[in-house]
């Protein structure tokens, strides 16, 4: 996905049959443009949150051209929206595979396209990346108040009981011996 530098409409260079030909700079098609840019600007969006921005203002058929010279221009991609959705998850703000299907969702990305995001999701590893700092902060607590502080801090972001219950043990017996628990060991090394 193309990172979004905004030119004024009389600057843009465009492509295709339908955009060969300068359009005049106060355009429908300019003016819903130049919204569409600003809009992505700040971080990219789906084609639906697009359409949503644009269609209050806009006629159907000038929302459809914008999408369609978004697309051509690559600014615009549902796919490549999505897996870079999950990317971001999983290192900032980790959640279950089913709460980031369900943003996807919400913002306007097909169940297809999401599941494909979606494909080899790790839900172990993003429970234990989703739990460390808030493990970190209950080390010295008993074991009961850490595993239910713990457990409904995963439960919270989506996660099943097994993993939960899993990650909950890997970070008390880490916490509790971190001789024997550290993160980065490998545990084939003797």
């Amino acid at each position: 996905m193309k990172t979004v530098t905004y030119h004024s409409a009389k600057s843009q260079q465009t492509s295709g049959a339908d955009d060969r030909l300068q359009k005049p700079q106060d355009s429908p098609f300019n003016q819903a443009l130049a919204v569409a840019l600003r809009f992505l600007a700040h971080r990219s969006r789906t084609e639906a949150e697009i359409r949503r921005r644009l269609e209050s203002a806009h006629i159907h058929d000038v929302v459809d051209q914008v999408i369609a010279w978004l697309q051509r221009q690559r600014y615009l991609d549902d796919a490549a929206f999505a897996v870079e959705w999950r990317r971001q998850r999983e290192l900032r703000r980790p959640r279950s595979e089913s709460l980031i299907r369900q943003e996807l969702t919400r913002l306007g990305v097909s169940k297809e396209v999401a599941e494909t995001a979606l494909e080899g999701f790790d839900a172990a590893a993003n429970a234990y990346q989703a739990a460390q700092k808030p493990a970190a902060r209950l080390k010295g607590a008993d074991h009961a108040r850490f595993k239910q502080r713990l457990w409904g801090y995963l439960q919270r972001r989506g996660f099943r009981a097994d993993i939960i219950g899993q990650t909950v043990q890997r970070l008390w017996d880490e916490l509790s011996d971190p001789l024997d628990g550290h993160v980065d060991a490998d545990p084939n090394e003797e």
